[in-house]
């Protein structure tokens, strides 16, 4: 399951889109939905079911998976952030006049 980026919805059919192939399942993204464990997988959209360790990052807008870009649902824009631990990193703060010699 960790080989896989995301599920796209196409009619009664779901499009699995994996690190190094795709293919074409029976299976709608509701029935995803009870199989995927939530802890790996997000719904983020009406057509699109995401494997959280796949995003690179996110915004209000959208998600960003390697080579794609997917749209975030209204209806589901509270769950992402419940689902994933954001990790940011800042630049240690220097003092303006360490660089300075004081006379």
């Amino acid at each position: 399951m960790h080989n896989i980026v995301y599920i796209e919805a196409r009619k009664n059919y779901t499009r699995l889109v994996m690190t190094d192939r795709s293919a074409m399942v029976l299976i709608t993204l509701k029935q995803w939905e009870s199989i995927l464990p939530e802890s790996l997988f997000c719904r983020v959209h009406r057509g699109y079911i995401v494997n959280i360790e796949r995003i690179i990052s996110f915004d209000n807008k959208f998600i960003y998976l390697p080579g794609m870009n997917i749209a975030i649902g209204e209806q589901y824009k509270d769950e992402l952030p419940s689902k994933v631990r954001i990790v940011a990193s800042e630049a240690p703060k220097k003092e303006v006049l360490s660089d300075f010699e004081i006379c």
